[in-house]
């Protein structure tokens, strides 16, 4: 199984409609009734989960007093690069515009509304680059 992210959220259903708002998909089937956790998807692949912070607290009480957010950034590939970033930097703050590294990657960085910041980078530039052999 790969990494899997699960992002402790203040609101489930703003979160949803924000990532929606991005291009990204929610699946809620797999929560038992009452759970307030929701499988998020891009272009039908899973990416993370978001989970409301009260109930994240009550699954978890070692993160009880844990503040919603983190010191990092979580990555996403993607196959269209170019039309993901005009579509998220319509609905979302882009905190580091398009910059292309020292292997060759194009990357964009946004904030999501808990803090979060994910990074885009450019699937097929990725899979082609020295970092390939990691996807």
């Amino acid at each position: 199984m790969p990494f899997a992210p699960c992002l402790s959220v203040k609101d489930t259903a703003a979160s949803i409609a924000f990532y929606k708002q991005l291009g990204f998909d929610a699946d809620s089937s797999t929560a038992r009734p009452g759970d307030d956790i929701h499988m998020l998807l891009y272009q039908g692949g899973f990416c993370a989960m978001l989970y409301s912070n009260a109930d994240l607290k009550n699954w978890l009480p070692v993160l009880a007093d844990t503040p919603i957010g983190f010191a990092g950034m979580f990555y996403l590939g993607v196959d269209d690069f170019d039309g993901a970033h005009d579509r998220i930097s319509r609905h979302a703050e882009i905190v580091k515009d398009i910059d292309t590294d020292h292997t060759g990657q194009r990357m964009f960085y946004f904030r999501d509304p808990d803090g979060y910041v994910v990074g885009i980078n450019d699937q097929a530039a990725f899979q082609a680059s020295d970092l390939g052999k990691y996807a």
